[in-house]
């Protein structure tokens, strides 16, 4: 009987190695980026499809299609090509010999996921898996067969991959076992490259994206929220000053103006949407007069521009705030330090318009802005997809005025 002996270019670093080593049936790898998880799941993806015999099946299913792309191309980097009989890229599957067939699936639709059985599961970046795509339609395709599964990803807060990493933890799990490995934790990358990486992460992003730390509150930037609500809005005081954060309506979107004092205190709130520019550049001018001729910053970007000419035609103290990633993320991160120190305080009333049941608009935007890190490495803040971010973005460039960095110039 002939033996086929098959190589496989793959030289795991210490932390792969274990996890490949284990026998438990579920696995669970908390990893920071470039650790090499992908690369760890595609191999055991391989392995697996070699060990389970013959007439087997496997899934590789991530959270997007761009995600099983990742997976396909890192499995047919390491697959023998002698192992392959087909590759059939339109029902995205392999299959080798033996009748061992691999299906690369999305879990956009979890829906989709159900299958008879299965004899393996590879899920990668599970954190960003809906939890009804595992307990709803994968766990229960390895009944029958009693299958394993392995689990690769960064962690992406408390949710059920959160939990499940926890059953590896526990020593009478013994059906599960799971690891956390920081970025750092592979030798392969030079240390100073991680650095650069990331550079421009926050540093809740840093312990999740790079130390792989599973944190309760990282889709949430504005953390402290509860501590700066105070107060009421105020009228106007002589001999104070004030400054006014605008955020002027792009499409869909509102006009919000938010004036602090020279204490932080949001003394007045202001949000409106469908008025022509006239109409809003009186009113942005009536406001600063009132409030002691307070200085104004706008974002300056796009439609902002010609308005701010305007602005400063009209003899208001006025400045502009060009947006890019770089000058967004900087605004959004004081905001972000300003709120955790508690240096500003915001009334909860911000009047009947401004008010969803106990919540107003303003603190509503705070608690659902979030982040989202980007395949470069790049951080981009944003609102929920569908939500809005106005109040946010003027209540930052008025906190701006009162606490930017020194010698950084406002453009």
């Amino acid at each position: 009987m002939s033996v086929l002996t098959l190589k496989i270019n793959y030289r795991p670093h210490p932390g792969q190695s274990e996890f490949h080593e284990n026998q438990a049936r579920f696995r669970i790898l908390a990893c920071g980026r470039r650790w090499g998880k992908t690369k760890s799941g595609a191999n055991e993806a391989v392995k697996q499809t070699i060990a389970s015999g013959k007439d087997n099946v496997g899934f590789c299913v991530a959270p997007t299609y761009w995600h099983t792309q990742k997976q396909w191309t890192e499995f047919m980097l390491y697959c023998p090509r002698e192992l392959i009989v087909n590759v059939n890229r339109g029902e995205h599957s392999i299959e080798l010999l033996g009748n061992r067939k691999i299906w690369f699936k999305s879990a956009d639709n979890p829906d989709s996921l159900r299958s008879e059985g299965l004899d393996w599961l590879w899920m990668d970046e599970g954190g960003q898996i809906k939890e009804e795509a595992w307990n709803l339609a994968l766990r229960p395709a390895l009944m029958d067969k009693k299958g394993c599964a392995w689990f690769t990803g960064t962690p992406k807060g408390h949710n059920w991959y959160w939990l499940l990493w926890l059953r590896g933890q526990n020593p009478d799990e013994q059906d599960y076992q799971s690891w956390q490995y920081s970025s750092k934790d592979n030798p392969y990358i030079d240390p100073q490259e991680i650095e650069e990486f990331a550079r421009d992460m926050p540093k809740m992003a840093y312990r999740q994206e790079i130390l792989a730390e599973f944190l309760e509150d990282i889709g949430t930037v504005f953390r402290g929220v509860d501590n700066i609500v105070d107060g009421v809005l105020e009228p106007v005081k002589p001999g104070k000053s004030y400054v006014i954060g605008v955020d002027l309506a792009k499409h869909e979107d509102y006009t919000v103006m938010c004036v602090l004092d020279e204490n932080g205190h949001l003394c007045h709130f202001d949000r409106w949407g469908e008025y022509d520019w006239v109409y809003q550049r009186k009113r942005l001018v009536n406001l600063a007069t009132q409030f002691n001729n307070a200085r104004l910053l706008i974002d300056s970007t796009g439609v902002g521009d010609p308005v701010f000419d305007e602005l400063r035609r009209e003899s208001v103290s006025v400045d502009g705030y060009k947006f890019t990633n770089a000058s967004k993320k900087d605004l959004i991160e004081n905001l972000a330090m300003q709120i955790e120190n508690r240096a500003i305080t915001v009334p909860a009333y911000l009047g009947d318009l401004h008010m969803h049941g106990n919540e107003s608009v303003l603190e509503r935007e705070l608690r659902m802005f979030g982040y989202e890190t980007l395949p470069s490495g790049l951080v981009r803040y944003s609102a929920p997809e569908g939500m809005h971010d106005d109040c946010v973005i003027a209540l930052a460039l008025a906190v701006w005025q009162i606490s930017r960095p020194k010698g950084y110039v406002i453009i």
